[in-house]
């Protein structure tokens, strides 16, 4: 491939006794940044690359965070002064398997780390879960901060005023957030203009939050929850039977 190839050209004036240490790190989220910055502060001299499949870095800190929760996002900070080292390169629209083989990084580099994490989604496993109206969170968190694989995604909101999302984690109180949120207060975060336009145009007014267990088991931080309770001319109501504990829940509680 062009990219082995131009790697091995540039490496090959150097013998193999007085090459430094060389690592590839496949993914430039968290885990792959934090992984160089321990390489280069661990090992004196040591070189590393840092691939992606997207023209850009930092994987979930760009694509998946909230765009209203630009306190989350500082880390970018640090992560930026790990790639200008100037023994630490990033390099994108590099896809594992497409444009190199895991092979081929194994013969061009002494270490490769791969840190791509987990892309695929959970399924329900229930009928009919695949109709059109249906998303996965991650495609929906993707299309509202401007993931170029969900760029296209148009969720449909004009057609219903009720959204239902199956879980009660930090991302379901996210994706809830931003359908409630009045659209003038988000014009002022980071969210894609595309999204925007869709928001402003939504029915959605009503968001049942749907749990496979109870509440001793409710997922979300306190923080997140607050901040949907901060919502303007926002109603939350929670059945009371929801809230008893039952005897599963106790021996859970125990547990933890």
């Amino acid at each position: 491939m062009a990219l082995s190839r131009s790697l091995n050209f540039c490496r090959s004036f150097s013998t193999v006794s007085s090459e430094p240490l060389r690592v590839c790190i496949v993914g430039s989220g968290p885990a792959g940044f934090y992984t160089a910055d321990k390489i280069l502060k661990a090992h004196e001299g040591a070189e590393v690359d840092i691939v992606d499949r997207l023209p850009t870095p930092f994987g979930l800190v760009r694509s998946g965070v909230a765009p209203d929760h630009p306190e989350t996002k500082i880390v970018t900070n640090q992560f930026s002064r790990v790639a200008q080292n100037r023994r630490c390169s990033f390099i994108g629209n590099v896809s594992l398997g497409a444009s190199i083989s895991l092979a081929e990084l194994r013969e061009l580099y002494d270490t490769v780390v791969l840190s791509y994490g987990a892309e695929s989604d959970q399924a329900l496993g229930i009928p009919r879960e695949d109709l059109s109206g249906i998303y996965a969170a991650r495609e929906f968190v993707w299309w509202y901060n401007g993931h170029p694989d969900c760029r296209n995604l148009a969720p449909d909101l004009k057609s219903s005023d009720t959204a239902v999302i199956i879980g009660q984690g930090n991302v379901a109180l996210d994706v809830a957030r931003i359908l409630l949120r009045p659209t003038s207060e988000l014009a002022t975060t980071d969210i894609t203009c595309h999204a925007l336009a869709a928001l402003r145009e939504s029915s959605i007014r009503k968001v049942y939050l749907v749990g496979r267990r109870g509440a001793a088991q409710a997922a979300f931080t306190a923080k997140e929850l607050r901040e949907v309770l901060r919502i303007k001319d926002l109603s939350i109501e929670i059945r009371q039977a929801d809230l008893s504990k039952t005897p599963a829940d106790e021996v859970w509680l125990l547990s933890i």
